[in-house]
């Protein structure tokens, strides 16, 4: 199991990077609920190819998401890990309209999809 405490100072920025690849339907989202906004704030993410400059059909990438230490406290926030097998009608931009299993199977599958990876983070500003 990875570890998922952060500990930074009051102003500090950083980053967590994963890796996403549209081609095959797999995005990360951060989700609800929100950090607490007097110690953690998202300052946003984004995304680089592995291929470079240059559009490779089928090529992944990486998705890098920045926050920044506000005030002193603890605080969580969580990102959500999608593929075409555990979400539906997801996109690079728009998260599933729910986070459980998918009810009916995706397209061409005999049994329903299983739950998307959630991924809770505990930071602390010192």
């Amino acid at each position: 199991m990875k570890d998922t405490s952060i500990t930074a100072e009051r102003g500090e920025r950083f980053t967590l990077t994963v890796g996403q690849n549209a081609s095959t339907r797999e995005y990360w989202y951060l989700v609800g609920p929100e950090p607490d906004s007097s110690v953690l704030v998202s300052r946003g993410h984004v995304y680089a190819s592995d291929s470079g400059d240059e559009a490779v059909a089928g090529a992944g990438g990486r998705l890098t998401f920045t926050f920044e230490a506000k005030g002193k406290g603890t605080t969580s926030f969580t990102l959500l890990h999608c593929t075409f097998t555990t979400c539906q009608g997801n996109t690079s931009t728009v998260p599933p309209e729910t986070t459980g299993p998918s009810a009916t199977p995706a397209t061409g599958a005999t049994t329903p999809s299983q739950a998307p990876e959630r991924i809770t983070y505990t930071v602390t500003v010192n």
